[in-house]
């Protein structure tokens, strides 16, 4: 979504994150208490002292091309863990590492699957992840990564995906198809971030996302009409 378009639509999104003019009792349940929920959460101090850390030895250049996410971003991310709470997480990309630690500060039984065919290089995402290390499989590709996390997931049981950066669209379709649900960042930085999320939007049947054209989750459950909401973090 362009700026200008978020800027001109900012009071739709603003008021339907509130819950009004949202009839599905399941969206509502979302948007208010896992979208916008204004209570604070046991990750939260840690998440923010992890970011103002990075924040410190940095400079804004830097932090853009390292990825480094915002705090309110890390916070949501942390939200949707803890309501789905997956025992399977697949990573695409891995930024600066803050996103695998917000995931996995949910349940110490999560298994991180982290596709990032230069993470050699990037110093600070593998200092970030040291701690949980003994719970992220890395790969260079994501045909290989899907396959091994999709076999992993026990069936009846939540999974959930992160892409950071662009992904094969067949892969991410077939990953919905499976019922994970997905995050999507970066969708106003990069163009083919953003053309993902539309064809995957296209692709589902059933269901329900939720963006605010930077972040947006997809929810491929079955049992969901398909419906999408645009809305402000």
């Amino acid at each position: 979504m362009s700026k200008s378009r978020r800027y001109l639509n900012a009071w739709s999104r603003h008021h339907r994150s509130g819950g009004f003019g949202i009839h599905s009792p399941y969206a509502f349940r979302f948007v208010c208490s896992v979208w916008r929920q204004p209570l604070p959460y046991y990750a939260y101090e840690g998440l923010h002292q992890l970011i103002d850390t990075i924040k410190g030895g940095t400079t804004r250049r830097q932090r853009r091309e390292m990825d480094l996410i915002t705090e309110r971003e890390a916070k949501l991310l942390f939200r949707v863990a803890n309501f789905f709470n997956p025992r399977h997480i697949l990573q695409v990309g891995a930024a600066t590492g803050v996103e695998s630690i917000a995931m996995l500060e949910v349940s110490h039984e999560s298994r991180l699957y982290l596709v990032d065919p230069q993470l050699e290089q990037k110093a600070l995402a593998v200092r970030v992840i040291r701690s949980v290390l003994d719970r992220v499989e890395c790969y260079d590709g994501l045909a290989v990564a899907a396959d091994e996390f999709l076999a992993a997931v026990e069936p009846g049981t939540s999974a959930m995906a992160l892409i950071n950066m662009p992904a094969d669209v067949a892969v991410v379709q077939r990953l919905l198809d499976a019922g994970t649900v997905a995050v999507m960042r970066n969708l106003h930085r990069n163009g083919q971030l953003e053309g993902l999320f539309n064809a995957c939007c296209a692709h589902m049947t059933t269901g329900q996302t939720y963006s605010n054209g930077k972040i947006a989750i997809l929810n491929p459950h079955p049992k969901l009409q398909r419906e999408d909401f645009s809305l402000w973090l």
